[in-house]
């Protein structure tokens, strides 16, 4: 099922680019909307409830998306999907700085067995904010190259590059916290 996901999420970018190219988004974004369905309903049938319940709602919301692109039937609507994909993430990231802990609090202390050293708290909630403004950024730039780039640069874009940027700032952050708790603990 994650599996599924995961390719889905990731081939969005070479998928559609495929389907706007073909002439046949619409075809494109309902196989997508399938695709979406399945774990969801996999996950109910298995008696997963509550699990199913979430992954029916992320893939309604997508479907909600997919379903205004085929209505719309524009090609850079349906590039919108990565940057949508990128505003969840924001709010997923800042809701947990609104209500705490923040999401890099509750990874770090499942990876340091719950206990953290002085002043990890304030990193993780300023950690948990770069994230923020690199989904907010990354967002903005994906709305921007859907209406005024060429197909071709959206593609690489959202299909290579973002994934590079996202993987640079973690490997980045994650040599840093090494460092930081390190020195912080030591």
């Amino acid at each position: 099922m994650r599996t599924l996901l995961t390719s889905t999420t990731i081939g969005y970018p070479f998928l559609m680019s495929a389907g706007i190219a073909l002439g046949r988004p619409r075809l494109v974004a309902v196989l997508l909307g399938v695709a979406l369905l399945v774990p969801g309903a996999l996950a109910w049938r298995s008696g997963y409830r509550s699990a199913a319940l979430w992954r029916l709602a992320d893939a309604g919301v997508a479907m909600a998306f997919l379903a205004v692109a085929a209505i719309v039937n524009r090609g850079n609507v349906f590039r919108l999907g990565p940057a949508l994909a990128n505003v969840a993430m924001l709010f997923s990231f800042g809701r947990t700085l609104v209500w705490g802990p923040s999401i890099v609090e509750m990874i770090a202390r499942v990876r340091h067995g719950g206990e953290l050293p002085p002043g990890a708290v304030s990193y993780c909630r300023r950690l948990t904010l770069l994230w923020c403004v690199f989904f907010a950024l990354n967002a903005g730039f994906i709305t921007w190259l859907a209406f005024y780039a060429t197909l071709a640069w959206w593609t690489i874009y959202t299909g290579v590059l973002a994934y590079l940027l996202a993987g640079a700032l973690f490997m980045g952050e994650l040599l840093y916290r090494r460092r930081y708790f390190a020195s912080a603990a030591g």
